[in-house]
């Protein structure tokens, strides 16, 4: 064995002091800005009861929900961050700006996240898991924390080879403020245009953007929390994941958590034919028209 093999890389630079604080800095402001924001989101959904509720209100929180969620699900987890399936650059940017709009952070940021959970999974190095850590800090705490915002996404570096992927997350925020702007003039012309909508700007402000983003949240962070806790565990995947078919139904699939985690890189999460997958399906429908190809799939579904 050579002399130097444990010598410190030349190339590599020290932190500075300066540097190490300035980290601090910015990492802690990013934590109140992400307490502020969620607590701030929370509160908005009570302007329900300015706003009151209309059909069109409802439908657009139900519109931007299933959106938003599927382009979590589809995009974020199982395409960008588990590569499950193949698909063009032009779908591969729709699914995951589709994502970007859920407010859960930008797509370089979540799936360096995710896959950290994988990597670390129910052990310390995992800073959402509910075993370690507690449920709060598996559902939501761990973004107030940071630790959130020290990762460095040196796992996710091949998806910066996109262009685009990168500029999502670059304007992040833009696109949190668009949906603001947009479902506000949406509202405000169909309130004027078709009155018997009874609808408004702020109405749909209300329920299409601060309520839909907030229970899509709330979805999502159980698949951290509850699917780690409650369910059935038919693999042993040397975690604590589990099968949780109240999230299976309302996370598009994503609730068949242990199944997630005996076979990661699987575009099917609901491995039975009762376990309803409907972000599979809809990876289906892409390949019936020719938008995605190589499916993953367990060995045992391919053989069956």
């Amino acid at each position: 064995m050579s002399e130097t093999t444990n010598l410190p890389d030349p190339s590599a630079v020290p932190e500075t002091p300066a540097e190490s604080a300035r980290k601090i800095r910015k990492a802690r402001s990013q934590v109140m800005g992400v307490v502020l924001g969620m607590a701030g989101f929370h509160l908005a959904c009570l302007g329900a009861f300015y706003t009151g509720v209309s059909t069109t209100a409802v439908v657009a929180a139900i519109l931007m929900y299933v959106i938003r969620g599927m382009g979590v699900t589809t995009g974020f987890h199982r395409l960008l961050a588990h590569r499950s399936f193949k698909t063009n650059r032009f779908i591969q940017f729709m699914l995951a700006f589709a994502g970007s709009l859920a407010v859960q952070g930008g797509p370089l940021w979540w799936v360096a996240h995710h896959r950290e959970h994988h990597a670390e999974t129910d052990t310390e190095g995992d800073i959402h898991s509910p075993v370690t850590r507690g449920m709060w800090q598996a559902h939501m705490g761990w973004m107030m924390t940071d630790a959130a915002f020290n990762e460095k996404g040196n796992n996710s570096r091949d998806l910066h080879k996109f262009p685009e992927i990168k500029f999502l997350q670059r304007h992040y925020v833009w696109l949190i403020v668009g949906q603001i702007g947009l479902l506000f003039g949406l509202g405000a012309w169909l309130g004027a245009a078709f009155p018997q909508l009874q609808t408004s700007g702020l109405q749909l402000v209300v329920w299409g953007f601060f309520i839909s983003t907030v229970f899509t949240w709330h979805i999502t962070f159980m698949v951290n929390s509850v699917c780690h806790r409650w369910g059935g565990r038919p693999y042993d995947t040397g975690d604590a994941s589990t099968n949780n078919v109240f999230i299976g139904v309302l996370g598009f699939g994503e609730g068949w958590h242990n199944n997630h985690h005996f076979y990661p890189s699987s575009a099917r999460h609901g491995l039975r034919w009762w376990q309803l997958d409907i972000t599979w399906w809809f990876i289906r429908c892409l390949k019936a028209v020719g938008l995605a190809s190589d499916l993953k799939i367990p060995k045992e579904l391919r053989d069956a």
